[in-house]
């Protein structure tokens, strides 16, 4: 089609009861284009019927394959009356009006002190992030024995109790305890929507009031050109007094609704801000949660921590749209930290991180803010490049890396094991690139330097 070449899924027009019209449709198709740029939102560009003299070639998918795209662009055309379809469907319960809501389901059992609205949509967000992780990491063995419980904190107060009844001290929003399967999320989203209320209901109050007096506008110009001429003042100066106070006043109610327009938008804004860090902690726990369930081949054994933590923060960020967590750019955010340290002293070497301990993770742990947020970053690049941009992390390295317990310093001397199950972090890490570390670590620094965001990664 002049020289472009589309990829998308065609709608073939169906035949229409008056014969020469449909031999007119024929010749035509409609076309949805789907355009997704790494690292933005996902939309869709319908044509029109494209004349068949405007088309070149037609290569068309596999009917199967015809099938499954049409059925993602319906449910991505639909997604809202979805969600919310699903938001209505889940069944919330309990004992009284002073009771948490409880709900359970296939992959979690659930209590929230939040509001049933936002209990709801965390509840659907969680069921899709679960549903999208199984398909990106197969589960490697069948569920623990103890089932995960989420725990949704309506106030900050409500989850730092929890924090304290747990021996949690970190300044993460979100926290998993394997030992207990439990996962807790403390959220100022009800208080924050609660604001945001208010602020439209004052809003509106003050719109209503510049409606009003933009009404009375015409009266009260009548009444000055009244008093005016009562005054004396001659018609021509009458005439420009009122010109001015017409057009001062169409500047001000200007200004005024840009102002309301303004505060409207950044009220959105901030609800929206708070609930991509809420859903974005949640799926960051959530991973830690299905990996210790799903990936980790016991209960003792689990992910390396600097890979568990790198991977968390990897889907944290990761767009989630129409069931699938898009895995296709980097973080913008962790990006340029990650650079900024790269290019200066403070990067600690790749030998610190593959032995770091828990505490080095949990930002606000013994004053050590700093490091875990230098651990994190590196965590972050780091599975980053080795799960998308040189990708060696498959299910079966994965599962292999869990078979020696995490974290411990000891060399194996069975020949028999993979060389992924060394014990040693050194030796394991090597394992999985296929490099020294020395010559890994130069080659990672200078990728992930030159590395632009958003980027295209090549499957």
């Amino acid at each position: 089609m002049d020289g472009r070449r589309l990829e998308g899924l065609i709608i073939d027009s169906p035949p229409l009861a008056n014969h020469e019209s449909a031999t007119d449709q024929a010749d035509e198709i409609g076309f949805v284009q789907i355009m997704r740029f790494p690292g933005k939102p996902m939309y869709l560009i319908t044509w029109g019927h494209i004349s068949d003299s405007r088309i070149r070639s037609i290569e068309r998918l596999p009917e199967s394959d015809h099938a499954l795209l049409h059925s993602r662009v319906q449910a991505f055309r639909e997604r809202r009356d979805v969600r919310l379809n699903a938001e209505t469907a889940v069944q919330l319960s309990r004992h009284d009006e002073y009771d948490a809501w409880h709900y359970s389901g296939q992959w979690f059992t659930l209590k929230s002190s939040a509001d049933p609205r936002l209990t709801r949509e965390a509840i659907v967000r969680l069921e899709q992030v679960f549903g999208a992780l199984e398909t990106l990491v197969p589960a490697r063995k069948k569920p623990l024995s103890l089932p995960l419980t989420i725990q949704l904190c309506a106030t900050a107060a409500e989850y730092r109790r929890v924090q304290d009844d747990s021996g949690i001290r970190a300044d993460n929003p979100a926290f998993y305890l394997p030992g207990r399967r439990l996962l807790v999320a403390g959220s100022d989203m009800p208080a924050i929507i609660e604001q945001q209320k208010i602020a439209v209901e004052s809003l509106a109050t003050v719109e209503k009031h510049a409606l009003d007096l933009d009404r009375s506008l015409e009266q009260g110009m009548h009444a000055l050109a009244s008093d005016l001429e009562k005054q004396g003042i001659p018609a021509g100066q009458r005439g420009e007094i009122i010109s001015r106070a017409r057009s001062r006043w169409e500047r001000e109610k200007t200004t005024a609704k840009a102002q309301i327009e303004s505060a409207r938008r950044d009220n959105v804004q901030r609800v929206e801000a708070a609930r991509r860090g809420f859903y974005g902690w949640l799926a960051h726990e959530a991973w830690h949660a299905y990996a210790d369930g799903h990936v980790s081949k016991s209960d003792s054994n689990g992910l390396p921590l600097w890979l568990d933590e790198g991977l968390a923060q990897v889907f944290e960020t990761a767009p989630l749209e129409a069931g699938e967590l898009r895995l296709d750019a980097p973080d913008p955010v962790r990006l340029a930290l990650l650079q900024e340290m790269l290019r200066g002293p403070l990067a600690p070497p790749l030998t610190d991180l593959l032995t770091a301990r828990q505490e080095q993770f949990l930002v606000g742990h013994a004053g050590s803010t700093v490091t875990s947020q230098r651990a994190y970053l590196m965590a972050w690049g780091l599975a980053f490049h080795l799960a998308l941009i040189e990708p060696v992390l498959t299910p079966a390295s994965l599962a292999a890396l869990t078979a020696s317990p995490a974290g411990s310093l000891k060399s194996s001397s069975d020949k028999q094991v993979s060389p992924l199950q060394h014990s040693d972090p050194i030796q394991q890490f090597e394992a999985l690139t296929s490099m020294p570390l020395a010559d890994f670590e130069l080659a990672w620094k200078r990728h992930m330097l030159a590395l632009r965001s958003p980027v295209v990664l090549t499957p």
